[in-house]
């Protein structure tokens, strides 16, 4: 009878479990970005009411399934965003949805915690404040939040600035890509340069996120990111429409209108669409005794969709347009003779234009598996026109040396990417196409006036790639990632002057990548890193049969970091890393081309401290160092021409309740050997800029300050052979552009 009685208990028992757990409730949801609408990783999501806790997956989404009826808690964290709190109440046997958008918080430092996860996911997210807090003149200038970045602009404004990161002088890209809202920026066999990378097309203000990414250690990220990369994207919306206004010194003037072509309304309702445009015009007559008279126009539009319940669909279209004079490089001999002023210019008919338009289209399909499928549809039209004279009157003693490069160029772009996450692993495969087709060449000119044509062809280069990154989570203190990268190139050249330099070549170039992190404790985590990269080469070097040049050189690099935390209010980021790549270019400054060096071993360090002296007031300092040989080489006569050595960022910021907020930012380059020998070096410099704003609801009034103690400073420097009118023989000299002198602007933004 007992026994009986028993089972029937135990039966009883578990029937009323099968339907208590039928009637279970769940919540659901995907954690996106403020600014761009983006899924992010790695949220920790907890319940206080049931002590759950868990991670948002690689699409943003998370599930806590098992609850019972009732109303919960969910608090949302993550390194850089602000805590977010939310409550929902859940049925029997209900499903509730719950979607939550996180704004960023960079500055709070007590809130960030450091581990493998977050160290994987937030080591590269630029400073949002910094971005805003920093004198500004495009987007370019965007770069110099990249710890140990430095940029220098030799051609008033116009020409895309160079590149030094990492012991490397990228010049305009070569060993750096940028992308915007996943468009390439960068550019081979470009006129001006291999990689080049103009960012003028992008408007600064619309810049709604953006991350960098230091060796080459990612398998999305292809050609030219040997050094690094930057990503940029635009904002998802707009929150206000904005009226902007700048006047400076050296009738510099900017105007700026972002407005919401959808604001309450709907292109299509039950699509929940939205649309902004924005515009900006400058103008800066500069501060060199020949004026710039540089004129900058530029037009942005973007439109956001649901199409579906799981497609999201993103449209852009831009269009630039640039024209200005230059000065040029200025001989030091002649500046330090008296016979030329430093603002001065020995051929002042330097200067160009250049256009870009670029039509952008993707979508983001979210499938019920925890898995996402992006594609990309991009088009880019350039044309570019350069008029330089580096050597003056070296080779043509008479009408002078000056040259035009220009470039007409139209670029197609596929993107494929598919995500996937199961458990503690995060899967993406990708397959990229692109085809830039261009028609280019230089010309021999005086004053712009054509004398001969030097160079002329027409080029393609297709590059296809596929890539894999696959992310494990396999220990709680453990995290891997390994990558695969396989890119197939297509060159091809006609040369219209000389048939027989014509050509084609296929290359294939394969790259593995692997990441390990470790949480040693509690916001301490080492990290290694290691893989192989690669940037292309010109394809006329590679189609040459006389030149014999590595199509696609390889780079190789390792890094081994750490990040932590000092108490609640410090956080330390140190790195030692090495490089080594297949070929180095340097300038030639007698017609505008490039020369291969050989191999080069690069090894350095990078430490920055961030540190939150209180509840308003933070301080950041960024110390690199970098020493650069020739492999080839004999010892004495190894070093890298002009590439970085010491290097240091750093300075305040402060913002206050009441709406202000400043920023003193320092910028010093060492010096850096001129020559293989380094019995000759360049000058350093050590810049002051600041930064001051006052901001309400309906406004926001400010003013910035460039070279606040104006120094003389060169922030372009070149040692090579020039000739001047009058001198018997060239001779080897620096070929400086001086840097911003004092340089004061005003802004007035309004909100509507």
């Amino acid at each position: 009878m007992n026994k009986n009685l028993n089972k029937v208990l135990l039966f009883t028992a578990f029937i009323c479990g099968i339907e208590a757990k039928a009637q279970t409730s769940t919540i659901t949801g995907t954690v996106n970005d403020h600014i761009d609408q983006h899924s992010i990783p790695g949220i920790s999501i907890f319940i206080p009411e049931v002590n759950k806790r868990m991670m948002s997956d690689e699409n943003g989404q998370y599930t806590f399934t098992h609850l019972q009826s009732g109303e919960y808690t969910l608090i949302f964290s993550y390194t850089g965003y602000i805590k977010t709190t939310k409550k929902i109440t859940v049925k029997d046997k209900e499903t509730a949805r719950l979607n939550v958008s996180l704004k960023a918080d960079l500055l709070n430092l007590s809130e960030i915690t450091v581990s493998a996860s977050t160290t994987r996911q937030g080591e590269n997210k630029m400073d949002l404040l910094a971005m805003q807090l920093q004198p500004v003149k495009s987007a370019q200038d965007l770069l110099r939040t990249v710890p140990g970045l430095f940029i220098a602009q030799h051609a008033g404004g116009g020409k895309a600035e160079q590149i030094f990161v990492r012991g490397t002088d990228n010049d305009h890209g070569t060993d750096f890509a940028i992308f915007f809202d996943d468009i390439p920026v960068n550019m081979p066999t470009h006129a001006h340069g291999q990689g080049y990378a103009d960012m003028h097309f992008m408007i600064p203000e619309i810049v709604g996120k953006a991350s960098f990414f230091k060796g080459p250690y990612d398998a999305r990220l292809g050609d030219f990111s040997v050094s690094g990369a930057a990503l940029f994207s635009s904002l998802y919306k707009l929150d206000n429409n904005v009226a902007k206004v700048e006047y400076g010194m050296f009738n510099s003037q900017r105007a700026l209108l972002m407005l919401n072509l959808l604001d309450k309304n709907h292109l299509v309702k039950k699509w929940n669409d939205n649309a902004y445009i924005a515009a900006d015009y400058m103008h800066n007559d500069g501060y060199f005794i020949n004026k710039l008279h540089y004129k900058r126009l530029n037009i942005f539009a973007k439109y956001n969709a649901h199409i579906s319940k799981s497609t999201d669909l993103m449209f852009t279209a831009s269009t630039f347009n640039s024209t200005w004079d230059a000065s040029g490089q200025l001989p030091l001999r002649a500046v330090e003779a008296g016979k030329l002023d430093r603002l001065g210019s020995v051929d002042p008919s330097e200067g160009g234009n250049t256009s870009r338009t670029n039509i952008n289209l993707k979508t983001i399909t979210t499938f019920s598996d925890n898995s996402t499928f992006k594609n990309q549809l991009y088009y880019t039209k350039n044309i570019f026109n350069l008029f330089s004279n580096f050597t003056f009157f070296m080779n043509d003693t008479i009408n002078g040396d000056e040259i035009r490069q220009w470039e007409n160029r139209d670029l197609f772009g596929y993107k494929g990417a598919y995500n996937r996450t199961d458990g503690n692993l995060s899967s993406e495969a990708g397959i990229t196409t692109r085809t830039d087709l261009l028609h280019r060449g230089r010309d021999h000119v005086k004053a712009r006036q054509l004398l001969s044509v030097d160079d002329v062809g027409n080029a393609q280069i297709s590059d296809f790639s596929f890539y894999i990154n696959e992310n494990w989570h396999f220990h709680p203190k453990w995290n891997v990632t390994l990558g695969l990268r396989n890119d197939v190139f297509n060159f091809n050249y006609q040369d219209k002057l000389h048939p027989e330099n014509s050509g084609y070549k296929w290359v294939n170039r394969f790259n593995p990548k692997l990441d390990l992190y470790y949480d040693i404790s509690t916001n301490v985590t080492l990290f290694a890193k290691v893989g192989s990269g690669f940037h292309s080469n010109f394809v006329q070097a590679v189609v040459s049969k006389e030149a014999n040049a590595n199509p696609v050189p390889s780079a190789y690099g390792t890094d081994l970091g750490t990040n932590f935390k000092i108490g609640r209010r410090v956080l330390v980021s140190l790195t030692a890393w090495w490089l080594q790549e297949g070929s180095e270019y340097v300038f030639v400054a007698d017609d505008g081309s490039f020369e291969d060096i050989g191999k080069v071993k690069k090894i350095g360090f990078d430490a920055s401290v961030r540190y939150q002296l209180s509840s308003f007031l933070w301080a950041d300092v960024n110390l690199n160092y970098a020493h650069g040989t020739l492999v080839n080489a004999p010892k004495g006569e190894n070093l890298l021409p002009l590439q970085p050595t010491w290097n240091s960022t750093g300075g305040l910021t402060a913002k206050l309740s009441q709406g202000v907020s400043a920023s003193l930012r320092y910028r010093y380059m060492g010096e850096r050997p001129a020559t293989e020998d380094g019995s000759v070096k360049s000058r350093s410099y050590f810049i002051t800029d600041a930064v001051l704003k006052y901001t309400r609801a309906r406004y926001e009034l400010g003013v910035s300050a460039e070279n606040l103690f104006n120094a003389q400073w060169a922030e372009a420097q070149f040692y090579d052979e020039s000739r001047l009118k009058g001198e018997p023989a060239p001779v080897f000299d620096f070929h400086n552009t001086p840097g911003t002198p004092f340089y004061l602007k005003a802004t007035l933004s309004v909100f509507f």
